[in-house]
């Protein structure tokens, strides 16, 4: 009897024996189903099982933090000479507990990890970092060697076989890189480009480049015109999209790594169900191949207990169980097993309470395989989570509770779109069970129990109406991924899926010694050097050289996870991209601060937004969500969640009181790195933007009523900036001086760290007032010093240096949105009127400024630019009333007359100067005046026009060419230097005398 699964593309009809390379067990079954032979993931390409090596070195645990000795064990071991297979030894755990704040590091080729045989080894990740308890990663960022050559003809999926323009330089045994680019063209086959809604082109549209899909293979046979390959390939290569190989790796790994045998536990608070102030990760691998991970258990973690990266490889992951995550039910939230990787294999993994229990990620490669896996109490649905895994197979994987998907995702996860490609479901079971095909890629569901939903699930044909005996009943073989195996490599290859029984250490292995220990201490000892931030003749300097030179900013509007689309937004040192770690992820501090110079400035407040579905002002501006399924990376805020109700977004609301120790942990590890650099972090304490202009700015501020657990008598609605700073109410004034405090002592070892109030402040001045004075009463209990930068509208901050007390509180100060016209009028946005900045700023612009059909938007730009003259205008102004003050962005467009003014007019005689329209006419020359009626004019060009003086006055030239006398009434002053100029004028009682 012929079996047809009708629905699916012609070029995916295949016969079992095809995909599998031996005779079908069944000549007359013929599928429509991805043409792969799965059986080539796992360590080694399947069918190896990870030998099981002798202990080297054995750890006890101790009293107190166990992190220090055991990675001490693993950088000894790893430092011995690997055999020829790459093995350098065997890190063993003895029974017992340890605990570890910090995280578990493999970095060589070669070394395992292992506990007790009996299973009661348990490691308990302490302390409040989200970090992975134990990582195993190879090198970063590193690119195949050689020019790329082109696939020439259509490749299909399955194929071992590449036909190459050239197949010089290649030979058996070769490392090559295999890359279907991801084009324009294929994007908009699939309708990746059509997304709609705010902004969709950045947002949720594929971007070209961003779902390459890259295997690593390695050449088994040269033939004229072509190379075989170990591995198929799990998406066509088509002429018309192309296709490169390169010689050499895609990125360095490193191989024979393994974990096993250990209970790993993440320690939470047990008072807050939803606690994520601990570790996320269990085991990460990233820039892995030949690894190997079994015979464990892990409870508590909040997000993945393995998460194999996309730069992992060959990767088997066999009996491990999960259970008892603690976090927020949301988006990045307990994704038990999850792999970005390829020829990645998971056996016998069990899951409970999970969200997306067993999950690919972006452009997994594949071929990747879920087999015989169990996932129960599932809150969410398992199977391609992002966009494009080719590849995958789940087989005989139960998920209770949830679904089972190979599907198109739609705007999920910011467009993740179709996101499985040529996957199939092999007699699984779920609740529900949804395939979809994309074009020319089809995925199917066989022998499926569960609600089966979409045009890829593949019935028995003999089923028939109101009969059940053949519907949704399992298929033969009972195992794709064992018949593929077994038939590619014989019988005994399925041993290699045995679970595998640990050895006791042999008698006479050495233990590590507590010198061995102090020895690894001394030598990872963090170096001393310091280099302070100071402040000098108002002037930042580090090491005596100017500080603030370079200012790096950040990018809120991170779109897509994709390492490709993330690099380019920029730093950003409190966004958190869940195991995802580089540029446009979660920034590596170490690899950031090391890119900088001395002087450079990281600017930093907390972000807008947390999810990035507030992001869509259309779609999700202002409904309140039903569900956690946040969308990363996450820009995470100040407070903490309180574990208890529901906020707009899903999550839990916020406890205002409590305060989130990654966000703060991050600012004072990052300025700790920076302070030995020589760098400065620049941090404002607030963000008004939330609470003004768009719905969407505002629905989700921690500090909504809807979304805390303290009555905040916040509005419902925007504009809610006015009350926010207001702080009559004894409710947000206490919980602003806790924040206020909090975030002084976060960071208050560390010297190099300025404080600003908000990059858009335009609130009243009464909370400029309090925000100082409960930094000074700070200073003043803890006997501390901060650097303290004003950014607040013009008249707030002359204000602030007219009042002596708040005056010595600020050390700095940013011109906060006003300026000069080059006509010389000021123009500067207002405080307390509920109006952001960018509300207020194109009235620059005035009637007679946009006469005879100007363009609007070039009138503004060159108003605001305004004119050298008026920019050191600006400077001057605040430079001679407080020469001890930094002025951040202010123009020193003439320093040469700056140096003449300051060494010819003492700085303290020109503190008391004030800017007076009054005394000079004309936009190419200004001046200051005293309370004793002294003056300071400069002139730019030419003469400077007085307006009638009325009284004699003494004139001194900053150029030192004499002094000259200006009767009363005098409208003129000239000066012999060449232009720029200074003069200082003293009332006198008689130009005769």
């Amino acid at each position: 009897m012929k079996w047809r699964m009708g629905g699916l593309a012609a070029a995916a009809l295949v016969a079992l024996s095809s995909m599998a390379g031996a005779q079908d067990p069944d000549p007359r079954a013929v599928w429509r189903i991805p043409p792969i032979d799965f059986s080539h993931a796992g360590y080694r390409g399947g069918g190896v099982a990870p030998a099981v090596h002798p202990a080297t070195l054995i750890v006890e645990p101790v009293a107190g933090d166990d992190g220090a000795r055991i990675q001490a064990a693993i950088d000894l071991v790893g430092a011995r000479l690997a055999d020829r297979r790459g093995h350098r030894g065997v890190v063993q755990l003895t029974a017992g507990t340890y605990e570890v704040e910090g995280q578990i590091r493999i970095a060589a080729d070669g070394v395992v990890l292992r506990g007790a045989a009996d299973g009661v080894t348990t490691v308990v990740a302490t302390g409040v970092d989200r970090r992975a308890l134990i990582t195993v990663a190879g090198q970063r960022e590193a690119a195949p060697s050689g020019d790329p050559v082109s696939v020439v003809g259509a490749v299909p999926v399955g194929a071992m076989r590449l036909p190459l323009a050239s197949t010089a330089g290649l030979a058996v045994g070769d490392r090559i890189t295999i890359r279907r680019p991801s084009t324009d063209a294929w994007i908009a086959a699939l309708g990746m480009d059509d997304f709609v809604g705010w902004r969709p082109e950045g947002r949720l549209n594929w971007k070209p480049g961003t779902r390459d899909v890259v295997w690593d293979r390695t050449v088994t046979a040269v033939q004229p015109g072509a190379v075989l390959i170990d591995a198929p390939l799990t998406t066509a290569l088509d002429p018309a999209m192309g296709g490169l190989v390169t010689r050499g790796p895609s990125t360095p790994r490193i191989r024979e790594v393994g974990i096993e045998g250990l209970t790993l536990v993440s320690a939470h608070d047990a008072e807050r169900p939803m606690d994520e102030d601990h570790s996320w990760y269990a085991i990460a691998f990233d820039g892995v191949e030949d690894g190997w991970i079994r015979n464990l258990s892990a409870r508590g973690f909040v997000g993945s207990v393995v998460d194999l990266g996309e730069t992992t490889r060959r990767i088997t992951v066999q009996d491990v169980s999960a259970s008892d995550p603690v976090s927020e039910i949301g988006g990045w939230r307990r994704r038990v097993f999850y792999t970005a990787g390829q020829q990645s294999l998971f056996v016998r993994c069990d899951s409970r309470d999970g969200i997306h229990d067993f999950g690919l990620g972006h452009a997994a490669a594949g071929p990747n395989v879920f087999l015989d896996c169990t996932a129960t109490d599932a809150k969410g649905d398992s199977g391609a989570l992002e966009s494009w895994a080719s590849g995958a197979l789940f087989d005989g994987v139960k998920v209770r509770g949830g679904a089972l998907t190979l599907t198109h995702r739609g705007r999920e996860a910011q467009g993740a779109g179709w996101a499985a490609a040529n996957s199939l479901l092999w007699n699984c079971e779920a609740t529900v069970v949804e395939v979809r095909n994309p074009p020319e890629a089809p995925n199917a569901a066989v022998g499926c129990r569960g609600e089966r939903i979409g045009d890829g699930v593949l019935e028995d044909p003999r089923a028939q109406p109101g009969r059940d005996f053949h519907r949704a009943q399992p298929q033969e073989p009972a195992s794709l991924y064992r018949y593929q195996l077994e038939a590619r490599l014989g019988r005994e290859a399925l041993d290699a899926l045995d679970r595998v029984v640990l050895p006791t250490p042999a008698r006479g292995t050495p233990s590590l010694t507590d010198a061995q220990v102090a020895a690894w201490r001394d030598a990872h000892r963090a170096s001393d050097d310091r280099h302070p931030l100071t402040l000098a003749d108002g002037r930042f300097q580090i090491d005596g050289r100017p500080a603030y030179v370079r200012k790096i900013g950040f990018a809120f509007f991170q779109a897509q996870m994709p390492t490709a689309a993330a690099a380019g937004s920029g730093p950003f040192l409190t966004r958190f991209a869940p195991g995802k770690i580089g540029p446009g992820l979660t920034d590596d501090l170490d690899a950031l601060v090391a890119g900088l110079n001395t002087g450079d400035v990281v600017q930093h407040n907390y972000g807008l937004w947390y999810d990035r579905r507030r992001v869509d002002h259309d779609f999700y501006g202002s409904p309140d969500q039903k569900d956690g399924e946040v969308w990363a990376p996450f820009i995470e805020l100040p407070w903490a969640r309180s574990g208890t109700g529901r906020a707009w977004d899903g999550l839990s609301k916020y406890d205002l009181t409590r305060f989130n120790p990654w966000f703060f942990d991050r600012l004072d590890g990052f300025a700790e790195r920076a302070e030995r650099r020589g760098v400065v972090l620049h941090h404002r304490m607030y963000l008004q933007h939330w609470l003004l202009e768009s719905r969407t700015h505002y629905v989700d501020f921690p500090w909504r009523p809807m979304n805390a657990i303290q009555a905040t008598g916040m509005p419902m609605e925007v504009p809610a900036a006015e009350v926010f700073w207001d702080v009559s109410d004894p409710v947000r004034r206490d919980l602003h001086r806790l924040y206020i405090r909090h975030t002084l002592d976060a960071l208050k070892d560390r010297s190099n760290v300025i404080f600003g109030l908000d990059p858009e402040y335009t609130g009243p001045a009464s909370f400029v007032r309090f925000w100082l004075e409960t930094i000074a009463e700070w200073e003043a209990e803890t006997g501390r010093s901060v650097w303290v930068v004003l950014e607040a509208p013009k008249a707030v901050t002359d204000a602030v240096l007219d009042d002596p007390a708040l005056s010595r509180t600020i050390d700095g100060v940013e011109f906060h949105h006003w300026t000069y016209r080059p006509d010389g009028t000021l123009f500067a946005v207002r405080g307390g009127i509920d109006k952001a900045p960018r509300e207020q700023v194109d009235a620059i612009a005035r009637p007679q400024d946009l006469a005879n059909g100007a363009d609007p938007a070039q009138v503004r730009r060159d108003l605001w630019k305004s004119t050298p003259a008026m920019r050191y205008r600006a400077y001057r102004e605040y430079r001679d009333r407080r020469a001890d003050l930094a002025l951040l962005d202010g123009d020193d467009a003439y320093p040469d007359l700056s140096q003449a003014v300051e060494a010819a007019f003492p700085a303290a005689a020109r503190a008391g100067m004030r800017p007076s329209d009054s005394i000079i006419a004309g936009p190419s020359s200004w001046g200051g005046a005293d309370a004793d009626g002294r003056l300071l004019v400069y002139a730019i060009e030419g003469p400077a026009t007085l307006r009638r003086l009325a009284r004699p006055m003494t004139v001194r030239w900053a150029s030192g060419q004499g002094v000259a006398c200006l009767p009363a009434g005098a409208t003129l002053l000239e000066s012999t230097a060449q232009t720029p100029w200074a003069a200082w004028l003293e009332p006198t009682a008689d130009c005769a005398n």
